[in-house]
């Protein structure tokens, strides 16, 4: 079989941000304050294609396929930006006032390629031999022209050297491998190892400046998986793999990017390719002739080389970030999931509960900051079906987000979040169902002002119309009561960011669906008669 897949895309997009700002002291003196004018607008496109061939030969398990995937992509655009930061000494007296009034235009492209081929082999008895191959190719162009305004002649036409770039890179990446595969009636296991070859060569002119960066990565990628039948619906599985990650170009770039004029981001050419094991562990249990479950999920992984921010901050409050290479990176996660029913509500109830830790490491001043942080969440959601026509679900969700730094710990942070949905779904005469939503969230322990309780009433009413029910008519209203209101907390080495972004509101929504899959043939009647019925 032979199966080609084409995509193509196009896109614009207008991006402004007005930002005001200011930084303090430990001594809550003033560092820094001003504002910000930041505007980008980019049109571009992407276009992909991907073939499949494969062919099944007449011995069972001997099989090849070939996989060619190909991509187009290509951007520009221009941006503006404009600002003022004033600076002050310890007493609060104004030093320096910055100035940035700026415009600059881009364009990126992409060109590349992916193939990969893989054959199979039967070996002993219940037993696969699977050899790979792979390679991939990818040349990615990167512009920059960056004016600062001239006050001489009223115009932007003064050429900033330091903001202005062409950078260009090719990825290379090769790999081959074996696998050996078994499949039993009690278990299955793989087991595999192979070796990859990746090279990265950069180009950068900025100003009367060039400079070539080259990487050059060679790994053997162990990996495995064992998968245990207790019986048809109860099982256990172990899965370990291991995957690499290759600096991005604007980590490797050492080109400044000031559109944020206290927080300068900066490239790193001596960067290297991220390592990472992992391991996960799956089990399920399920019992569906009395309707119950249980699932566990946990996941274990470490990085070798993480790259992680090296935040550089002056006297005057200004932060030069660079990417470099730390290690003891690692974090675990977990799901634990019980289903039972409940019969005298004639329902289900669901106890569910999620457990991460995360152990990693950044740089300040180059000093290491260690950070650990955990995050917590159970939840219980009922499901009830009083009748035939009517459905009620209740959930109930607790998060607790805790995160502590070994330097200044004055960003050591925990708070809780509270998540409360109730839903109806009811089955009308003549085909009409109506559905409607409740959502209360509670963002409880953060900033003054963002301690937002938001209720959600989310409404529909559908009509199944068309021959065969094919077709769906449905009226929806989102957030009835127009209350909406996006909350959320992130938390870094320097800073916690309390965000409340407004959201869309209230909105009607008319739409129609078509089903293409309705089809079905079932004989009917002692007349051989054929009648075409829904499914």
């Amino acid at each position: 079989s032979i199966k080609i897949s084409p995509s193509y895309g196009y896109q614009e997009t207008k991006n402004r941000t007005i930002s005001d700002y200011s930084t303090l002291s430990d001594q809550l003196t003033k560092i820094n304050d001003g504002n910000s004018d930041n505007a980008t607008n980019s049109k571009g496109y992407n276009f992909s294609t991907n073939i499949l061939f494969r062919k099944k030969f007449h011995r069972r398990g001997r099989t090849f396929s070939l996989n060619l995937l190909g991509n187009f992509n290509n951007s520009n655009g221009d941006g503006m930006l404009q600002s003022v930061t004033g600076f002050y000494d310890p007493a609060g007296s104004l030093i320096n006032l910055d100035s940035i009034d700026q415009k600059s235009k881009g364009e990126n492209d992409l060109k590349g390629y992916n193939a990969r081929a893989v054959y199979t082999e039967p070996i002993f008895r219940r037993s696969l031999l699977e050899f790979s191959a792979g390679s991939s190719y990818s040349k990615n162009g990167s512009a920059k022209e960056a004016y600062d305004y001239n006050h001489t002649s009223g115009k932007f036409d003064l050429l900033n050297n330091l903001l202005t770039n062409d950078y260009s890179t090719t990825y290379n990446f090769k790999n081959a491998g074996f696998r050996i595969r078994k499949q039993t009636k009690k278990y299955n296991y793989a087991v595999g190892l192979s070796w990859q070859h990746a090279e990265m060569t950069g180009n950068t002119n900025s100003g009367n400046t060039s400079s070539v960066i080259g990487k050059d990565f060679n790994n053997l990628l162990p990996n495995g998986r064992f998968q245990y039948y207790f019986s048809r619906f109860k099982s256990i599985s172990v899965n370990y793999s291991t995957n690499t990650n290759q600096p991005t170009i604007s980590q490797l770039q050492p080109i400044p990017d000031n559109s944020n004029p206290l927080y300068i981001k900066l490239g790193n050419p001596g960067l290297n390719q991220e390592f990472t094991h992992a391991i996960r562990l799956t089990a399920s249990f399920v019992n569906p002739f009395k309707n119950r479950n249980f699932f566990v999920y946990l996941a274990l992984q470490e990085t070798q080389n993480k790259i992680v921010n090296n935040d550089k901050i002056n006297s005057l409050g200004i932060d030069s970030v660079m990417p470099v290479n730390v290690n003891g990176v690692y974090n675990m996660n977990g799901t634990v999931s019980w289903g039972f029913p409940v019969r005298f509500l004639k329902g289900t109830i669901d106890l569910s509960s999620n457990l991460s830790f995360y152990n990693g490491k950044q740089l300040v001043n180059n000093e290491p900051n260690n950070i650990r942080s955990i995050t917590f969440g159970p939840e219980i959601r009922l499901e009830m079906n009083p009748t035939d026509k009517l459905n009620l679900s209740l959930s109930a969700g607790l998060n607790y987000y805790d995160t502590r730094y070994s330097l200044r710990s004055a960003g050591n942070t925990s708070y809780f979040n509270q998540d409360y949905t109730a839903e109806i779904g009811w089955q009308l005469p003549k085909g009409f169902f109506a559905a409607t939503e409740f959502n209360y969230r509670v963002n409880n322990q953060q900033a003054a002002g963002y301690d937002a309780k938001v209720l959600l009433w989310n409404a529909s009413v559908s009509k199944q119309v068309l021959h065969f029910n094919r077709g769906e008519l449905k009226l929806s209203v989102n957030d009835l009561l127009d209350r909406n209101i996006g909350i959320s907390r992130s938390t870094n080495q320097n800073y916690i960011e309390d965000n409340s972004v407004k959201n869309l509101r209230r909105f009607f929504l008319l739409g129609f669906t078509y089903n293409l899959s309705k089809t079905g043939l079932t004989k009917e009647g002692s007349g051989g008669g054929v009648r075409v019925i829904s499914r």
